[in-house]
């Protein structure tokens, strides 16, 4: 089985990429991540037989154009992302997204045999209906999608993933898309609240307070290699025959943002610490948890990694990786 990941150099990207090299699947590698700027982690997988790497801009057509035609699988991953594109340049993640996808699209359709799409969104399309309280929790993926104000920057994120959502679903090949709900793990980078919270807590002195923002605020977080294997299972099981939507995530357990601050602290073991609420963060999503039954079907998946032990690994990999992510 062929493989092409774009973003390859990312998290979900990474992850994905070293489960699919245990199954022998050639798998080629794209980003616009220079060769020299590789960590250890990313050097140790492309040490494999069946992984490859190409410095390709997904923005130049050209790039793609020059790939061989003959993939089973593309997953598109890369985007423009982070609070500051959104923030700062909201045109530039609305434009570059949606051109990113077009271009992908346009690669795709000179292909003899047109391979599946695998297309990352987000759970960010579902804010607008939250926004309205209209939204359904657990959230099914036929839930209705409203805009929220065309005017706010952090709308443009979210708005390149519905339309990206709508070009796959209108191509003339079979798309799935996955709406990721707050992965978490080993080698995600530091702007989720995870990494964030285990440096916090590394650079609060003893006895000190750690602030805690949005504290009532809900989540469901998924470790990375739950999410992996369900990637994987439909690949394997290879059953699907037309497009399809489904939540990447995990619906249970639902834990408030100064609980999830408090469980970090107990697993890095400075419970000296005193947590302070503070005040709720602008545009954050009140609650967000997945129904993941449609996809826990398809894949089988009965039992899902326990959040102890899930952010006991994740902290053991940053405290590993101290000088690159925590100093």
């Amino acid at each position: 089985m062929k493989i092409l990941i774009t973003g390859g150099f990312g998290f979900l990207g990474f992850q994905l990429a070293n489960v699919l090299k245990d199954l022998e699947f050639n798998v080629t590698l794209i980003d616009i991540k220079p060769i020299n700027g590789f960590d250890n982690d990313f050097k140790n997988l492309l040490e494999s037989d069946y992984i490859s790497y190409k410095v390709i801009d997904l923005l130049d057509q050209k790039g793609l154009d020059s790939l061989s035609k003959d993939y089973d699988y593309i997953f598109h991953f890369a985007a423009i992302l982070g609070v500051d594109n959104v923030i700062n340049n909201p045109n530039k993640v609305l434009s570059k997204n949606i051109l990113m996808l077009n271009n992908i699209i346009n690669y795709i359709n000179q292909f003899d045999k047109k391979p599946t799409l695998f297309f990352a969104s987000t759970s960010e399309v579902y804010a607008g209906t939250l926004f309205n309280y209209q939204l359904q929790f657990p959230t099914p993926e036929n839930s209705l999608l409203i805009l929220p104000d065309l005017k706010s920057p952090r709308t443009s994120y979210m708005l390149s993933k519905i339309y990206g959502e709508a070009m796959c679903l209108a191509s003339n090949f079979q798309s799935i898309i996955l709406r990721p709900h707050n992965l978490f793990g080993p080698r995600m980078g530091m702007k989720h609240v995870i990494p964030q919270l285990i440096k916090k807590i590394q650079s609060t002195k003893k006895g000190g307070s750690l602030g805690v923002y949005s504290p009532t605020h809900q989540r469901t977080f998924c470790f990375i290699k739950d999410a992996v294997e369900q990637i994987k299972m439909i690949l394997i099981k290879n059953c699907l025959n037309d497009s399809e939507i489904f939540n990447l995530g995990t619906q249970k357990p639902e834990i408030r943002m100064i609980d999830l601050a408090k469980k970090i602290i107990k697993i890095t073991g400075r419970e000296d610490i005193r947590v302070i609420k503070l005040e709720d963060t602008i545009g954050s999503p009140i609650r967000r948890c997945p129904n993941t039954s449609k996809l826990d079907t398809l894949t089988e998946l009965k039992e899902r990694t326990d959040l102890d032990i899930a952010l006991a690994e994740t902290y053991q990999w940053y405290i590993k990786h101290k000088k690159e992510y925590l100093e």
